[in-house]
């Protein structure tokens, strides 16, 4: 049995907790660039953040292909919020990820300057070794295999080999569907956060039938869990 030697993390409300309320900044700054970009209001731009989500996997590509919407300045706005006040370094986050075999790399609908601006903050970013970004899909976004094609050729590693950790089921069924090990991080966006009503959405859609191979609740059972599945003698293909 092949087990995991590239383990990709989703980045928000994953590798930090949703608890933090991070994310709940970023969407309160879309939900703003929406209603600045369209010229509505911003209850009217909750919900246009909300359709182009669910329509496209961010609001981002949903202004990209319905608007024409530059990327670059969109994603500056959105992430220039204060990661450093609000996260604080996590040394046990640290002792979990330095225990895991093979590489580590970070698969998130962000940027990159996002992702290591939260790594940093969190101490663990010399154990990550790649990024792949919103930019290295093209624009395009989780769940659209197409991010997910790209990051499995640039690894140049078997299907198998590789693990995603993400708290959106639909994000975990498409890495199921391509052969991937999957864990679901069960852990509902922050309502105090303001995420427009995208964590009640979020955990609706459970993707396949087949579901996670593991389902966790925190980070930190990630070992623990995938060693009982591992007992068992779990494939990526059960």
């Amino acid at each position: 049995m092949i087990r995991p030697r590239h383990w990709l993390f989703d980045l928000d409300d994953t590798l930090y907790p949703a608890s933090s309320g991070l994310f709940g900044h970023v969407s309160a700054r879309i939900t703003r660039r929406i209603g600045g970009v369209l010229g509505v209001s911003e209850a009217e731009a909750r919900v246009t953040q909300r359709g182009l989500w669910r329509k496209y996997g961010t609001s981002l590509r949903g202004l990209q292909v319905e608007h024409g919407v530059d990327p670059e300045p969109f994603l500056a706005d959105v992430h220039d919020v204060p990661v450093e006040e609000i996260l604080a370094p996590d040394p046990a986050l640290y002792e979990l990820l330095s225990r895991l075999p093979g590489e580590r790399h970070i698969f998130t609908n962000g940027p990159s300057e996002f992702a290591h601006r939260v790594m940093r903050r969190l101490g663990v970013d010399p154990l990550f070794t790649r990024v792949f970004d919103i930019r290295h899909g093209e624009f395009v976004p989780k769940p659209d295999p197409l991010p997910y094609r790209r990051a499995m050729a640039a690894l140049a590693a078997p299907a198998e080999s590789i693990i995603l950790i993400d708290d959106a089921p639909q994000n975990i069924a498409q890495a199921r569907a391509l052969g991937w090990w999957t864990v679901w991080l069960r852990s509902p966006r922050s309502v105090a956060g303001g995420s427009a009503g995208q964590s009640v959405a979020l955990h609706e859609e459970t993707g396949d039938s087949a579901g996670p191979h593991v389902t966790i609740d925190r980070l930190a059972d990630l070992t623990m869990a995938l060693d009982d599945h591992f007992a068992r003698g779990g494939t990526p293909q059960d």
